[in-house]
């Protein structure tokens, strides 16, 4: 059975000795990635010897940090989920005012820095805290796995969002009105046929959370204390101890449930499917619900905005404040500081729009040939393409420092390897944008234009690229806004010229010095919504929008 397959994907491959531009594009792909994808996760994985890796069961510091990890994407990747649910389940299913207000609140928290939650929580509860001291008149300790569990929750509950909306907004009403004109109670009705019908969705936005929360960063740096986690204490090992070696193994450590969380979200996915409508789109109503779910359920939505307005309001407010918690005396100061850091602003939108740009350039050739070329190697080029999707930030970063340290690639202190790192990372995401564009796009034209004598080149450049303008362009915006709020994948490899605005806010938060640090985030935000409206309007002129 392997050998007759061996031989189909040998008889597919020869296909391209008579399209030598398709086979010179595709030997190129392949050769690059592995070098910026594969090679870097190598080096990092191999740059360590076996006894050191047994010092993971063996080092209690390390054993705790990852069992403390587990731990966290566990609780939070649940109440991410929670939150995500309740969200998706309100804007689908209920009739209740303030609906563009709880979408906006899920677009938030995705394109501003990771950690912002984090400086946010610290300006209201800290000890010089808004809240905590003029408000409540009391000293909360708010570092530990409890306040990261609460910053994390907010920060990553819109991406398990997007999945969950995603599904519950296609499932039909059909199956809950016949239950409930069998008598099924509302409860029944939710258990057995609406909840079954979402558990894709729920299923694979808890995966989504789980691999952001065991990838982050910035939060625990901030605001975990001495709850050590994996990323934090690799990046300690490096920048604080300048060991290396120790780094690549808690890295790697890393890497392996990262992995795992990443499979099986594929394997979920890409295996069940729960289908409900066959025919012509039903136009039935939502249910009405009990008037006590249906407002508890609002209530608890308006909750939620309200924490994260406030966790921006304040945000916004500590930017023109003199002294954080002493003085509240109204300055430009902050801003003005944030101006004399303009290299910094400038290389993260230099560094963003070009990683972006590369990223879904060398995306959008590689979706093609996996979706519409059978060229027997397909299976290989779809997992070269969503690997960097599976590699934790910090590990991406790391490998890239280590890889690319020494001649004849030495890139280390360049902005191309600011700019390379970005791209790859983002990779994923270009990719699957372009391959969604394309599957919702019909062979029959392009199959027409090769009939008619067009090369291939030209069918792509005249037929298939002009009609994935909206994709590419959503995949562009969607990574440039990953890019210029990134912290992780940037954190081993920037140097002094290099620095970007998010490498500055962590130090300025570091250095207790809130209201630049608000500054600098606001800055940062207020670039990143512009870049998202300016392509929002252009998109919507052609029946178009980003899905973030």
């Amino acid at each position: 059975m392997l050998s007759t397959a061996v031989k189909d994907t040998w008889a597919e491959m020869k296909k391209l000795r008579n399209e030598p531009a398709m086979a010179f594009a595709i030997i190129a792909i392949i050769l690059i990635t592995c070098f910026f994808v594969v090679w870097p996760i190598v080096k990092v994985v191999s740059f360590s010897r076996f006894e050191d890796y047994l010092k993971l069961f063996t080092y209690s510091r390390w054993y705790h940090a990852a069992l403390n990890s587990l731990f966290m994407t566990a609780v939070s990747s649940v109440s991410c989920t929670v939150i995500a649910f309740a969200f998706a389940y309100t804007i689908t299913r209920l009739k209740v005012p303030c609906k563009g207000l709880f979408k906006f609140i899920t677009i938030l928290p995705i394109v501003s820095p990771p950690f912002i939650v984090a400086l946010s929580y610290i300006l209201l509860f800290g000890r010089q805290g808004m809240i905590s001291k003029y408000v409540l008149h009391v000293n909360l300790d708010i570092y530990g796995w409890h306040g990261l569990w609460l910053v994390q929750t907010i920060t990553f509950f819109p991406y398990a969002y997007a999945v969950i909306y995603g599904v519950m907004k296609s499932t039909s009403t059909n199956l809950e009105y016949a239950a409930y004109n069998l008598g099924a109670t509302h409860w029944q009705v939710f258990k057995n046929v609406f909840f079954p019908l979402c558990r894709p969705g729920v299923a694979g936005g808890a995966l989504i959370a789980a691999m952001n929360v065991l990838a982050d960063f910035g939060n625990p740096m901030i605001i975990a204390g001495n709850f050590n986690v994996l990323p934090t204490e690799a990046y300690m090992q490096m920048s604080g101890l300048f060991d290396l070696n120790s780094a690549a193994v808690l890295s790697t450590a890393l890497l392996l449930p990262a992995l795992g969380l990443f499979v099986w979200n594929r394997i979920w996915v890409g295996k069940l499917s729960y289908v409900t409508v066959t025919g012509k789109e039903t136009s039935l109503e939502h249910f009405p619900l009990p008037f006590a779910i249906k407002w508890g359920l609002f209530a608890f939505c308006m909750f939620v905005t309200l924490v994260v307005l406030s966790i921006y309001g304040v945000l916004f407010y500590g930017a023109f404040t003199k002294t954080w918690g002493y003085d509240w005396s109204f300055t430009l100061h902050n801003i003005q500081y944030v101006g004399a850091k303009g290299r910094e602003i400038f290389n993260s939108i230099q560094y963003a729009l070009i990683a972006s740009l590369a990223a879904g350039l060398f995306a959008l050739p590689l979706a093609y040939i996996v979706q519409r070329k059978r060229i027997g190697i397909n299976r290989l080029l779809d997992f070269l393409a969503i690997l960097p999707g599976a590699v934790p930030g910090v590990f991406l970063g790391l490998g890239f420092a280590i890889a690319f340290n020494e001649q004849p690639f030495l890139l280390t202190g360049t902005p191309l390897i600011m700019v390379l790192a970005l791209m790859f990372w983002n990779l994923p995401t270009c990719y699957s944008a372009s391959l969604a564009g394309l599957q919702q796009i019909s062979g029959a034209l392009e199959e027409a234009s090769l009939n008619l004598g067009t090369s291939n080149l030209g069918t792509f450049r005249k037929i298939v690229f002009p009609l994935l303008r909206g994709p590419f362009i959503s995949g562009i915006v969607v990574s440039f806004l990953r890019s210029v709020t990134c912290l992780s994948v940037i954190i081993f490899i920037y140097s002094a010229k290099t620095s970007v605005g998010t490498v500055s806010i962590l130090g300025l938060v570091q250095n207790g010095e809130w209201g630049r640090a608000s500054a600098f985030t606001i800055v940062l935000i207020s670039i990143a919504f512009t870049v998202l409206v300016i392509a929002q309007i252009f998109l919507k002129k052609q029946g178009k929008s980003i899905e973030l």
